[in-house]
């Protein structure tokens, strides 16, 4: 305990002491390391997304290449904040999280080759990948949010709402693969939705609203939220009407758009905050 708590003690005063000494480079690097973090959560929950389409389409390989490019992304992610010389790396709650991804990988493979050398995966595996995933989702937050406290970041705040929708858009979208393609899916990926998928469908719908009207005086990213609201409502009905017509596939592609979206128009609010510093 003593140990852990002061390799956190160190962690933070390195952090701090590079902040103070190189003030302007310490928010871009906060900035790209922020967006790196966030990225991750997304992946993280697209990974079990292109999971459960891998094996309620019967092994469609497709989405086999799709979990390897997410997870060479996230990897290559990994890459850049642990780079030597970063300071970012040596926070704790950064290994920690590490850690769990390796956990949550794993399981991933090894469901994925149970599935192509049987025909099917355990169950009791397949439905520990919602606990992991949560696992992992947390521990990234702890580094996100350990990065704006010791930087005292300013965030703008359609830039959280947008990241806050992004992963709103990535649970909605893996559960309703699960529920739609799989038999298991009710049991497997009931936590992973806070209130259920309705209940973050309501707090998107929010958000996207606020987030339409403040775009309205640029017009490049009105049009952005314009697109995103277009795929949003066909998938809002495609969630509330799941179990009469699925269309996952329709659904896991519009997920993934709507982030990028989210993205850009993220990305344009936090540059726009960081133009004024």
């Amino acid at each position: 305990m003593i140990i852990s708590n002061l390799k956190r003690i160190v962690g933070g005063l390195t952090l701090g002491l590079f902040i103070a000494m190189h003030p302007a480079k310490a928010n871009s690097d906060t900035s790209d390391a922020l967006r790196s973090v966030y990225q991750m959560q997304t992946i993280a929950f697209s990974v079990l997304g292109d999971y459960y389409m891998f094996s309620g389409l019967e092994g469609d390989s497709r989405y086999s290449r799709e979990m390897d490019a997410d997870i060479k992304r996230f990897e290559s992610l990994i890459g850049e904040l642990t780079a030597p010389g970063n300071p970012i790396a040596k926070l704790e709650s950064l290994g920690k999280a590490l850690n769990q991804w390796q956990e949550y990988k794993k399981l991933i493979e090894t469901n994925r080759i149970d599935f192509i050398t049987q025909g099917y995966a355990n169950a009791r595996l397949v439905g520990e990948l919602g606990p992991k995933v949560m696992a992992l989702n947390e521990g990234l937050q702890e580094v996100y949010d350990g990065l704006v406290e010791e930087n005292k970041f300013k965030l703008s705040k359609q830039t959280q709402d947008t990241r806050k929708m992004g992963l709103i858009i990535q649970t909605i979208t893996a559960e309703y693969a699960a529920r739609s393609t799989s038999s298991l899916g009710q049991v497997m990926v009931i936590n992973i939705n806070e209130g259920g998928m309705d209940g973050q469908a309501k707090i998107f719908d929010k958000l996207l609203t606020k987030l339409q009207a403040t775009a309205k005086t640029d017009k490049r990213i009105f049009k952005l939220t314009d697109q995103i609201g277009v795929k949003w409502s066909f998938i809002n009905k495609s969630v509330a009407n799941y179990n009469k017509n699925a269309v996952p596939f329709i659904v896991n592609t519009y997920g993934d758009r709507i982030t990028q979206n989210l993205q850009s128009v993220g990305n344009h609010f936090s540059a726009k905050v960081q133009a004024k510093k």
